[in-house]
């Protein structure tokens, strides 16, 4: 079983994130520069916050700080796009499935899939309802750092996408 977290707007990093029954889990705010995003914190209801350095390329998580390079690895060569995010001895792959419709974030520690966590992205529909960003956490999940560290490389991953996304179609028309 997982708990749905639904993010209310389609900028993921100006978006509340609330559960089935409306109860706001997280709230994230974000700060711009002239030519890139500063930082994005991300306040848990529990009170737990982080905080994504942009432009550092660093997490920020309860006052302890880590840069990508110390906690996240591509794994599986150079093609791969698949990558390792580890914070404190609990490593997680994160890779996209079905062409970017959803990300998964499955622990290496772990001997069955009852830890994984999914994501799908914000995707607009034409003639239907937009399908809102969804992350799915597992209900043994119950340790908020961690769920706290995965939406943060959940984000910081999607984000990137995104800017690949909107890069190649700029230099496409």
């Amino acid at each position: 079983m997982t708990l749905p977290l639904t993010f209310l707007d389609k900028k993921l990093i100006h978006s509340a994130v609330v559960g089935p029954d409306g109860a706001v889990h997280y709230t994230m705010t974000s700060t711009r520069g002239i030519l890139h995003r500063k930082e994005t914190t991300i306040s848990a209801a529990s009170g737990l916050t982080g905080i994504i350095y942009w432009k550092e390329k660093m997490f920020e998580i309860g006052g302890v700080k880590r840069r990508w390079d110390d906690i996240e690895r591509r794994v599986g060569g150079l093609l791969s796009r698949e990558h390792e995010w580890d914070w404190g001895g609990r490593p997680y792959t994160l890779k996209y499935q079905d062409r970017h419709r959803e990300l998964l974030a499955v622990p290496k520690f772990a001997q069955n899939s009852t830890g994984i966590v999914r994501f799908t992205p914000y995707h607009p529909r034409l003639l239907h309802d937009n399908e809102p960003a969804v992350i799915y956490f597992p209900f043994e999940m119950q340790d908020e750092f961690e769920r706290m560290f995965l939406l943060m490389a959940v984000l910081q991953t999607d984000i990137k996408r995104q800017d690949a996304e909107a890069a190649a179609s700029a230099a496409a028309g």
